[in-house]
């Protein structure tokens, strides 16, 4: 019995002994961590449905979690800008990650531009002749028989029966005669007109492109020549021939067009929208379909003060060395033209907002402050754009992101236009107020939006 009553006893004792402790555990422990873990609790700033006691990553965007006090710190500071400019807005860093706004420094670039246009080549006009007759006559015959053959300097090219030029030729005979029988005679006044009449004579027989070889072999062989053969006097190709042989021709009409291909002028069409960029001495490169691996190049020499209504184009002339006879007159070509050459800031064209009046990029002053600067675009290249003005080398610029901080600094400036206040802030009027509503934010409501829609799903 005593025996029993003892396990009783001991059964009783370890069962308070128990009952203590957890109420030990209740009371202190327990207590103590609740409140520990309510001051550590974890959320997502994309996500703020995600919450735990612990750090970590949320399990759908994989963003570290971040205590839940601190955002809520963020939302409260967004938009105490401290001393910034009243043109910056600030954005926490989950409004940062939700705009993806992302930052790069900006720094100096070499552009250099490139305008390709349409071309054609056509025959150097200062290595152009004619080959026409200079006395009238019948031509009896022809040495150069079709258009494209090649002439060269001094080669025969027709013949000619011409009635002026056989009377001339009788006429320096007679007057070669009359001097060798007045010169013995000693009277000086008939020598001079003797050989006045030679020299007169003579001279229209050079005038009438006779040779002197031509006119030597008048004088040994006494004898007048019906017909006289024209030589060329001009080295090309024969680009154009007016008549056949029979044709009675005029003096001066032209028999042939000779062109010398060794040099000929690529001319280029440039738009009108182009031609600022055009100077002359700039470099051209030329390409050809019928030599596609072949560039040729040269530099602009003309530009053509008129400019063409009807192409809507200006004409610019580039001479070419054509020695290997490959370019043809009215070939067609491309040109391109390096039109400069320069050194400037580039910014990616993705971080310029572009008004229609202005343009503005949004630099980073400090840690999620940002600010618009107006800038100047000059050339573009690459999906760069070369700013004149407006920035400094190593500018903390938006390169993504720039058009929802930008909407964001129109709802918190309460702007009507977007960019009104980017100028100078002393000149506004002193009754103008800024409606500023401190209550929209256009990146909370895109968040806010975006949880609604997962609570949704």
């Amino acid at each position: 019995m005593n025996k029993t009553i003892k396990i009783l006893i001991g059964v009783l004792a370890a069962v308070l002994i128990v009952a203590g402790g957890y109420w030990g555990y209740i009371t202190f422990i327990q207590k103590n961590n609740t409140e520990s873990s309510a001051n550590e609790i974890y959320t997502c700033p994309m996500h703020p449905q995600i919450i735990q006691d612990r750090p970590g990553q949320c399990p759908i965007c994989g963003m570290d979690l971040v205590k839940k006090n601190e955002v809520d710190a963020e939302e409260q500071s967004d938009h105490d800008l401290g001393g910034a400019n009243i043109n910056s807005v600030k954005l926490s860093p989950s409004q940062q990650v939700l705009a993806n706004v992302q930052t790069e420094r900006v720094k100096t670039m070499q552009f250099q531009g490139e305008k390709t246009f349409n071309g054609y080549v056509k025959i150097n006009e200062s290595k152009f002749a004619h080959i026409s007759t200079a006395v009238s006559g019948k031509i009896v015959n022809m040495f150069v028989s079709f258009e494209g053959e090649m002439v060269r300097k001094g080669q025969k090219v027709l013949e000619i029966y011409s009635p002026e030029l056989v009377s001339t030729q009788k006429e320096y005979l007679l007057a070669l005669d009359n001097f060798n029988q007045v010169k013995t005679s000693g009277n000086r006044l008939a020598i001079d007109q003797a050989q006045s009449l030679v020299n007169s004579s003579r001279e229209r027989l050079v005038l009438w492109e006779m040779t002197r070889g031509q006119i030597e072999e008048l004088e040994r062989s006494r004898n007048v020549k019906t017909t006289t053969i024209q030589y060329s006097k001009y080295s090309g190709i024969v680009t154009k021939k007016y008549v056949h042989v029979g044709h009675w021709a005029m003096a001066g009409e032209d028999i042939y067009d000779v062109a010398d291909l060794s040099s000929v002028w690529v001319i280029a069409n440039v738009y009108e929208s182009d031609m600022q960029y055009i100077k002359s001495g700039q470099t051209a490169e030329i390409y050809s379909t019928a030599y596609p691996d072949e560039v040729m190049r040269a530099k602009i020499n003309f530009i053509n003060p008129v400019f063409n209504s009807e192409s809507r184009t200006l004409e610019v002339r580039i001479d070419v060395s054509n020695k290997d006879m490959k370019l043809k007159p009215d070939m067609y070509l491309k040109v391109k033209i390096n039109t400069y050459v320069t050194q400037s800031i580039g910014v990616l064209k993705n971080a310029v907002i572009r008004t229609g009046e202005h343009n503005y990029v949004y630099i980073e002053k400090e840690k999620g402050v940002y600010e618009p600067k107006e800038v100047q675009i000059g050339y573009e290249q690459d999906g760069f754009y070369a700013i004149t003005s407006g920035l400094t080398e190593g500018d903390l610029v938006v390169t993504s992101g720039g058009f929802l901080i930008d909407s964001e600094t129109q709802i918190q400036k309460g702007f009507t236009s977007g960019h009104e206040n980017h100028g100078d802030n002393t000149k506004k009027n002193d009754n103008e107020e800024l409606k500023i509503n401190p209550d929209q934010d256009i990146l909370k409501d895109m968040k806010d939006k975006k949880t609604e829609t997962e609570h949704k799903h």
